[in-house]
């Protein structure tokens, strides 16, 4: 081999071990120029050419701006200019948040060739943190709306799961994670209104975090429930979604629910965890959990409690978490998708479950808010006595992409939190049968405790392995 050719060996060895790591050392290798944003955005797009058909996990590639913008971050930085932990890094945006003159599909055939004006907040603070753009990933229609059944309910089709591809990621952010755990891209930012973030992140063991309602701006996503919405990360570790959302968090004047960034956000530190008060709650009885899952669960619990986590076992105040978040879903989404239904265009879904009735209901929805209320004053109370809640993650194994999705039922915390705003972490914790498929854990917090969440589950990967772990297919 040439000296050249050697050379170019090893750069192209050094982004593929960049990117295969956590964004934040991804990030010090960039900013001590041992790696450039060129080739690892290279090493991203050749993965992707690669892997991303298998996994069916991008709607659009945006390779050419992709490199225009990588070359610009690397110019940049040998300027002396770098902008922070985002610079120059790969990444994939749910097709459901708005980028300026780039296709977004909102994952449906009415909207195929919908090119927005503008970024959304979203997209355009992650330009301006140097961030790097590949492409759009794949999500179930709607993100979600109308309950698909099926896993190929998306404009491309199937997205599937790295772990097992005859397997579903779950969703409705189904590309972001099958995109971050195959290794295609160093973080994504997916949606969340009723479990899209956490519960594919279980599936697809990455870790995801959900912030406190309003921490990261709306402004520019497709609206699904407006008081239940939520954009946050997905990850290699729970330390890379803290820098992502430190960059990303903000007031914004184009979405009045927006806030200031959560106390803490930039300097989140593992250790800082121990001694914190952490409800634990029993695997959930409504889903069909099998007993290698207890065994990881209890291990899990165990990890923490070592770790210096005071943990105590407890339950939710007993109010109708599940049935609550259904009717104000429901409700909000007849708004959020009026002109989709009243148009008929809702038929040419791949998977049109009937809509609801445009009558509405009001009385429901008004008693649903004067429970959420009631639930808000009761859970204040019980962030009183626990810092935390620890729990299982959706704990279930993906679906075969060929069968109808499964109806598990009620899964309280999963309610609780998209209701009442909670900030949440998913992390693996283990893998069981068939085959080998991941599941995960969830630490809540109370409103605005992002920082404990995130110091809780990097604590826990201090001190465990599963979050690098990777695919086969990877």
């Amino acid at each position: 081999m040439s000296a050249s050719g050697s050379t170019a060996a090893r750069v192209s060895r050094r982004a593929a071990d960049a990117l295969d790591g956590s964004l934040l050392d991804c990030a010090a290798l960039i900013a001590s120029r041992a790696v450039s944003p060129v080739a690892l955005v290279e090493e991203s797009l050749e993965r992707v050419a690669r892997l991303g058909p298998r996994l069916n996990c991008f709607v659009t590639v945006t390779a050419d701006r992709a490199l225009a913008d990588a070359r610009e971050a690397e110019t940049s930085l040998r300027r002396g200019n770098h902008l922070g932990p985002l610079h120059g890094i790969p990444y994939g945006l749910k097709d459901n948040i708005e980028t300026g003159g780039i296709r977004t599909t909102w994952g449906a055939r009415p909207y195929a060739d919908r090119i927005p004006s503008h970024d959304s907040t979203i997209a355009g603070r992650l330009r301006g943190a140097g961030a790097v753009l590949v492409g759009k990933l794949s999500l179930t229609e709607m993100a979600g709306g109308f309950s698909p059944r099926f896993a190929n309910a998306a404009i491309n089709g199937a997205c599937r799961n790295p772990w097992d591809i005859e397997r579903s990621p779950g969703g409705s952010s189904s590309g972001p994670a099958a995109a971050v755990a195959a290794r295609l891209v160093s973080f994504a930012l997916g949606t969340e209104s009723l479990g899209s973030l956490l519960n594919p992140a279980a599936q697809c063991g990455v870790t995801a975090f959900r912030p406190t309602y309003g921490v990261l701006s709306r402004h520019g996503i497709l609206p699904f429930a407006f008081t239940l919405d939520k954009v946050g990360p997905m990850c290699r570790t729970a330390l890379d979604c803290a820098a992502v959302v430190a960059a990303l968090a903000g007031a914004d004047p184009e979405d009045p629910s927006s806030i200031a960034p959560p106390p803490r956000i930039k300097a989140v530190l593992p250790h800082s965890a121990a001694g914190l008060r952490a409800a634990v709650l029993d695997l959930p009885s409504s889903f069909p959990i099998s007993p290698s899952f207890g065994v990881y669960y209890g291990e899990a619990l165990d990890v923490l409690r070592a770790a210096g986590l005071r943990l105590e076992e407890a339950r939710l105040p007993d109010l109708p978490w599940q049935e609550v978040a259904d009717v104000i879903g429901m409700a909000e989404s007849e708004i959020a998708f009026e002109e989709l239904i009243k148009s008929g265009r809702f038929a040419q879904l791949v998977d049109p479950n009937r809509p609801p009735e445009m009558s509405g209901r009001p009385s429901d929805y008004v008693r649903a808010t004067a429970i959420r209320s009631e639930m808000q004053r009761q859970m204040t109370e019980f962030f009183g006595r626990y810092d935390l809640i620890v729990s299982a993650n959706h704990p279930v194994i993906p679906h075969l992409i060929d069968e109808p999705k499964p109806d598990f039922g009620a899964d309280e915390l999963r309610a609780a939190g998209n209701l009442l705003g909670l900030p949440a972490a998913a992390v693996p914790m283990g893998f069981v049968a068939p085959g080998r498929l991941p599941i995960g854990l969830a630490i809540t917090g109370r409103p605005l405790g992002d920082a404990n969440v995130l110091a809780a589950a990097a604590l826990f990967q201090t001190r465990t392995s599963w979050h690098a772990e990777r695919p086969h297919l990877a």
